[in-house]
């Protein structure tokens, strides 16, 4: 009897194991599919839709933040595509970059209050396409 208990417990114990979800590691993943011309359009609006709302932006404030935004992004991507040996000369890069984009919203913006929610909707975006990605690739 406590033979067949012994093999049964193992028998469970191996189906239970086999039942588990394995983790994904970035080897097995498949590359990201591109974006198509409509996709990339949506995104694009909800960003705007999603930064305005936070910042809470006028139609006349919004006007000068947007190619202030744009040219601090262009800035931060193409530095992430040129310096990648030195992380610390990258950091400080990145630091500069934030600081005149910081500096440049001030007068725009006009509390510090605003210009640092600004500096940090970015992130804020970020995890929300993140979080809403891994939602969508979920099984049911």
């Amino acid at each position: 009897m406590k033979k067949i208990f012994c093999l049964l417990s193992f028998i469970m114990t191996f189906f239970v194991a086999q039942a588990q979800e394995r983790p994904m590691n970035r080897q097995n993943m498949p590359p990201p599919r591109p974006m198509n011309k409509v996709q990339r359009e949506r995104l694009e609006s909800f960003r705007i839709q999603f930064i305005t709302k936070k910042l809470d932006l006028t139609p006349a404030e919004a006007e000068k933040f947007w190619p202030l935004y744009n040219e601090q992004k262009e800035a931060s991507r193409n530095l992430m595509q040129t310096a990648k040996e030195d992380e610390i000369a990258f950091q400080e890069a990145m630091l500069v970059i934030r600081k005149k984009f910081k500096k440049d919203l001030m007068p725009i913006l006009k509390t510090e209050e605003r210009v640092n929610l600004a500096l940090k909707v970015d992130r804020e975006l970020l995890n929300k396409m993140r979080n809403e990605m891994m939602r969508r690739k979920r099984p049911m």
